[in-house]
């Protein structure tokens, strides 16, 4: 299969076209916006021009302001004044009490890794069969961390949102500020530092046809069967423009199905047993099955490309599902084409920096957004998940012992730790479990650090971390820049944390020049450039100037004294304008569980006192009735509330709109327990005094605070005098049971006839779920068989059409058979052209054999020659070394020599004085 790629123009806009066909004439082309390269043979030649500037000492030892003569080090930055605000920085979390921003209930995001079918095989297979190729770019730890999922609880990443602050792009704590570096994602993700500029765009069709003066293809072969594959899937599935990724997995991924997509326990206390994630095991590949190498019959893939296209069609999927997640996360994205057959022809990418950037953009998105759950941003977040994990130990660490990337610690299903609201907030402000040295340079001694050749790729990697800059990322037309600043959390590295400067410029986006030039500047190596590495210590935390303790507390006022309980209790009870939501006539108006309601008396007494105690008797743990205590601490007003929908929310949402109970059942016997259900929503619903005195009764042994008293004693009931003897009643009790039980029978099978009423019919259901319905309903004591003999007769004619649906789909149509015959005609003339060309080039490799010959006797007698000239020379060295012998054998004059001779020399100077006034006649 060949394709033949055209550069045009769509509108104003350069494109690439690509056809089945040499004349231009295939109606079904695929079309592609091209835009200028950064990097590659087409890309500008932009000289080096570093900014910010790159200083010649990273580090400063400066005295200590605590009052004793110790000298402390601190780090340094470059492009930031070295005057620092006194006004409190923006924050989601100021923005939130000040009643500007809510969560709208829920965080979401995009961009954080998930199960895709088939992607843990395909993974699986390639990392067996590519990992000598993975290993020459230093990726195959950031390759494997895709095979594992990672959680997250939303009350902490809210309580982590709420911190972080777009100004700075680190998160602010009450006891400093934090954040995430290069060096962390080399660490957790196996992401390298330094390599290529990510330059994610299509190329032109000269970068994909041309061959430099070498006679060497610009861009690697196995980029042309990445675009042969796109252009095949798009035509078969008729979707212009887009290639969804599962789509793409099942084109490449021939084996079969091993995993299947994980599910969340149903406790979140509850300590899963298995992850429900692969094992990390990569087991021995064996030959390509039949099945397996029809990717590459189907392709025409060459021989000696199988393992480097193999390889670069994951890496495509890898770069959009999992480490650049930053536009539409289920499609294929074909600029990746470029990065990834590269990095299978061994050219590294340094990845850690733009990563970073996404991370840095999406975090500024939420906590900007005056609905954080609605924000639209979209970045590898699965990263700060293990981060979180990493540095504030919220994670249980999986079963599953993988041995490579840090952060596959940390995967897993049900493996975060729960928080509720409060303690979420407590343990992300007040950063408490925070380990500032989690990723440091760990050495038991002071270390300088010189930026030349002699630095280790490790070591270099950490260095450059220390570096303020600008982090830059290309994707398409997304041009990402974001600031960052290591001097704002030097901690982490083991320095003392002084004051920090503000930005001199605030820069979020450039052209392609300062793109390329920020990610050079921040990259940079050889620059003479020197750094103090301090020893490792466990008491990095403390590593704090006296005068920057002052400077936080007043920047930051009382948010982490005050804002930590306001923020617990705007997430519990969220502050949003009231709508109207008015019934429909004749209908009874229903709560909407996720529209949200005034606040509660004591919420709102919560938010209006500033000066309320932090203390842990404000909150009560309710108990469940296995005796465990839930990790969700609810006011004790409130309590009945919760349990309440938690009661309504375990009856799943298909009974929320279920008929009235009391429906079937015999209107004559019913009227008493018609009243009696209606006084008992009137009781949840709309709570009397005495009704709530009884609710608090209910409470009082899950523990009260002392700020609101709970009744424990039921107030007598007024006495009653009786006036004539009490009617009997009739309660049919039977009549009742049965007509509940033919109920719940009824309810049970239709349960189970709307479930095969909205599968289609390509669609199965396992005959064990239907059977656990008929025994239900036999446990009702209702004879099943009428809905049996139906629902059986049903199942019975979907597996018929899918095994005859099964049967014709393996025949090809005449349409099929046309347009493989015509592909068969023109394999086969292409193969016959080539066929001829391969006869000439015989032909030519021939003469250039006689040519050779003739050659060879040439340097034969050139070879005798320079044996004569080398017997010659082999004299020379010879006498030279034995020359050498006799210069290091002689003796040397050494300084008691000197001293000697001097002696002599002034002992013959007095004698040659005395000679003055010798006598020598007598």
């Amino acid at each position: 299969m060949t394709l033949f790629f055209k550069d045009s123009k769509i509108g104003e806009e350069s494109a690439l076209f690509i056809y089945r066909k040499k004349d231009g004439k295939d109606a079904k082309a695929t079309t592609l916006i091209v835009r200028p390269p950064i990097i590659g043979r087409f890309s500008e030649k932009w000289g080096r021009n570093s900014y910010p500037l790159n200083l010649p000492k990273w580090s400063q030892i400066v005295p200590s302001d605590g009052g004793s003569n110790l000298e402390t080090t601190i780090l340094l930055a470059s492009h930031h004044k070295n005057v620092a605000r006194s006004k409190p920085y923006n924050t989601l979390g100021r923005e939130m009490i000040a009643k500007r921003a809510d969560w709208d209930f829920s965080f979401s995001v995009n961009g954080g890794f998930s199960y895709f079918s088939l992607y843990w095989d395909w993974l699986e297979d390639v990392l067996s069969r590519c990992k000598h190729l993975l290993d020459v770019t230093h990726l195959y730890s950031a390759v494997f961390a895709s095979l594992f999922t990672y959680d997250y609880d939303e009350n902490l990443m809210k309580a982590f949102c709420e911190c972080w602050s777009p100004s700075t792009n680190t998160l602010h704590t009450s006891i400093g500020e934090i954040s995430i570096t290069p060096w962390d994602l080399s660490i957790l993700g196996g992401l390298p530092c330094t390599g290529a500029f990510y330059d994610e765009v299509v190329p032109n069709a000269q970068e994909l046809d041309g061959i430099n003066d070498q006679g060497r293809p610009y861009l690697p072969y196995s980029c042309r069967y990445l675009f042969l594959a796109y252009h095949h899937l798009q035509n078969r599935l008729k979707k212009q423009g887009k290639v969804s990724v599962r789509d793409w997995i099942t084109f490449w991924y021939r084996g079969t199905s091993k995993y299947s997509a994980p599910r969340k326990p149903a406790r979140r206390t509850t300590i899963p047993k298995y992850s429900q994630n692969p094992s990390g095991e990569i087991k021995d590949h064996g030959p390509w099955l039949d099945k397996e190498h029809g990717v590459f019959v189907d392709l025409q893939v060459e021989g000696d490309l199988k393992e480097e296209t193999y390889l670069s069609a994951l890496l495509s999927c890898w770069l959009c599902i999992f480490v650049f997640p930053i536009k539409d996360q289920n499609n294929i994205r074909p600029g990746t084409f470029k990065i990834a057959s590269s990095i299978a022809n061994g050219r590294s990418f340094g990845l850690a920096s733009p990563v970073l950037a996404s991370i840095y953009r999406g975090l500024n998105t939420i906590s900007s957004s005056s609905t954080p759950s609605k924000s639209g941003a979209s970045f590898a977040i699965h990263y700060v998940y293990a981060w979180v994990g990493h540095f504030f130990r919220s994670n249980r660490l999986t079963h599953d012992k993988p041995s490579d990337a840090l952060m596959t610690k940390y995967s897993g299903v049900g493996y975060v730790s729960p928080f509720n609201e409060f303690s979420a907030r407590k343990h992300i402000r007040n950063a408490t479990n925070f380990l500032w040295h989690r990723t440091a340079f760990k050495k038991n001694y002071d270390q300088t650090f010189i930026d030349n050749n002699h630095l280790s790729v490790q070591k270099f990697d950490y260095f450059m971390s220390l570096r303020s800059g600008y982090l830059s990322l290309r994707c398409e037309d997304q041009h990402i820049v974001e600031a960052y600043s290591p001097h704002r959390f030097s901690r982490g590295f083991g320095f003392y944390q002084d004051i920090p400067g503000d930005l001199k410029e605030e820069i979020h986006t450039g052209s392609l020049k300062d793109l390329c030039q920020f990610y050079q500047s921040f990259t940079c190596c050889n620059t003479d450039s020197k750094i103090f590495i301090p020893a490792f210590a466990t008491d990095f935390g403390s590593r704090v100037r006296h005068s920057y303790k002052q400077w936080w507390e007043r920047v930051c006022g009382n948010d982490f004294t005050k804002g930590t309980d306001l923020l617990a209790d705007i997430a519990s009870f969220p502050v949003k304008p009231l709508t109207s939501n008015k019934p429909q006539k004749g209908k009874r108006e229903l709560q909407d569980p996720y529209i949200p309601q005034p606040l509660s008396a004591f919420a709102q007494r919560r938010l209006e006192d500033g000066n309320h105690s932090k203390d842990s008797s404000q909150h009560n743990e309710v108990t469940c009735s296995q005796g465990t205590k839930s990790p969700f601490v609810v006011p004790v007003r409130d309590a009945i509330k919760i349990s309440e929908e938690e009661v309504c929310n375990d009856l799943g949402s298909n009974w929320r709109h279920s008929k009235s109970p009391m429906e079937g059942v015999d209107p004559e016997n019913s009227i008493n327990h018609a009243h009696l259900f209606a006084n008992s929503e009137s009781s949840i619903s709309k709570p009397s005094g005495k009704s709530s005195d009884l609710r608090r009764c209910k409470f009082a042994d899950v523990g009260t605070s002392s700020k609101f008293p709970i009744e424990t004693e039921r107030s007598p009931l007024p006495f009653l005098q009786s006036t004539k003897p009490p009617e009997v009643s009739v309660f049919q009790a039977k009549a009742h049971i049965s007509s509940v039980r033919r109920k719940g029978a009824s309810m049970l099978g239709d349960v189970l006839l709307n479930r095969l009423s909205n599968l289609s019919v390509d669609t199965i259901l396992p005959q064990a779920e239907v059977h656990e319905i008929y025994s239900g309903v036999e446990s009702f004591g209702v004879d099943p068989q009428h809905l049996r003999e139906n629902v059986d007769k049903y199942c019975e004619g979907i597996a018929d059409y899918l095994k005859m649906k099964e049967s014709l789909n393996k025949r090809p149509s005449p349409v099929i058979l046309s347009q493989r015959q015509t592909e068969v005609e023109f394999l086969l003339s292409e193969a016959s052209q080539k066929k001829a060309s391969l006869k000439t080039e015989l032909d030519a490799v021939k003469l250039r054999m006689v040519d050779l010959k003739t050659e060879l006797v040439q340097l034969e007698l050139s070879l005798s020659q320079i044996e004569t000239h080398q017997v010659e020379q082999d004299n020379v060295v010879q006498d030279l070394e034995e020359q050498l012998e006799e210069v290091k054998s002689a003796p040397v004059l050494e300084d008691q020599d000197i001293e000697a001779l001097e002696k002599i020399r002034i002992l013959l100077e007095d004698n040659r004085s005395s000679l003055k006034d010798l006598k020598w006649m007598s």
